[in-house]
């Protein structure tokens, strides 16, 4: 996730994580005056809030050049960001220092003020938080699409792979071992709690189908694992072929999603194209359209 043109910024007074009357907001313009990337400016009436960014179908993921939906991003009050790390900090209540050290980030990056886009930062350190931010987002929104297409709302996704990562990020920096999202064994031990919040989500909700979402996590884990893998490899942030290979996130994403409703229509008819590796790299050279023109004839 890089910086995100039209996103919906707000104020969150009252911490509920949803726009109420009276909260501030706005829309993030890119090149707006304030830097390099997506921005935005609101002034606060209240001395106690959280910041809160929220996607939808028009908002636009400029690291990778595709439409980002159903994602919450969350930063305290004292933070210039909104990102995908300090999002997991509001949520595992990690403090700036414990992030840079379960995340594995340059020693001495402030999470929540380091802008990986803006001119003149160090291009290494940019390279390494934008590459974990990538990583995160691939997770949350990969495990988030398996919930989701087995018939919990994008809010309920959302927000119960967000916890599983959150929970997992306390147990690493419990044991003082640094988080790898391109480790097998990571990835499972998310999986595993992504499993035990569906089930806890699943019995307040009769909706859900608790056979397809298990399912799939496998192929799931493996898909991440596999664009995880490539995002790694990334060596700037600009080129086109960065934003190829961020924009598999997206694609992924989809990839899940539509595997779960498969699995819920058809038990065993599912597939992920991306447990291939080769999958993977031919997709990342394969760019998200730029120029669509639709009309009621034709796209």
């Amino acid at each position: 996730s890089g910086p995100l043109n039209d996103a919906l910024v707000f104020l969150d007074y009252n911490a509920n994580g949803i726009l109420d009357a009276g909260e501030p907001s706005v829309r993030t313009q890119q090149n707006s005056g304030f830097g390099v990337g997506s921005s935005y400016l609101l002034t606060s009436t209240q001395e106690t809030y959280s910041i809160v960014a929220v996607t939808d179908a028009v908002t636009i993921d400029t690291a990778s050049n595709t439409a980002v939906s159903a994602m919450t991003l969350k930063a305290p009050s004292d933070a210039s960001m909104v990102t995908p790390i300090t999002t997991l900090m509001v949520a595992s209540n990690l403090t700036a220092a414990q992030a840079v050290q379960v995340l594995g980030l340059p020693v001495g990056i402030d999470p929540l003020n380091f802008n990986a886009f803006a001119s003149g930062v160090n291009a290494a350190e940019a390279l390494a938080v934008q590459i974990v931010s990538n990583q995160l987002m691939t997770v949350v929104n990969s495990f988030a699409a398996a919930a989701e297409g087995s018939g919990a709302s994008q809010v309920d996704a959302f927000n119960l792979a967000l916890t599983s990562v959150a929970k997992f990020m306390q147990v690493k920096l419990a044991d003082s071992t640094t988080v790898d999202l391109t480790s097998s064994t990571d990835l499972d031990a998310i999986k595993a709690q992504v499993i035990v919040e569906f089930a806890e989500l699943a019995v307040s909700n009769g909706g859900l189908n608790s056979t397809a979402f298990n399912a799939i996590l496998n192929d799931t884990a493996t898909a991440v694992q596999n664009v995880n893998a490539k995002v790694a490899t990334i060596t700037d942030l600009n080129s086109s072929e960065t934003k190829n290979i961020f924009s598999t996130t997206e694609v992924l994403a989809t990839q899940v999603k539509t595997a779960a409703g498969t699995e819920v229509n058809s038990s065993g008819s599912s597939s992920i194209g991306f447990v291939s590796d080769i999958a993977v790299v031919a997709s990342s050279v394969n760019s998200a359209p730029s120029d669509i023109t639709i009309s009621s004839n034709s796209i």
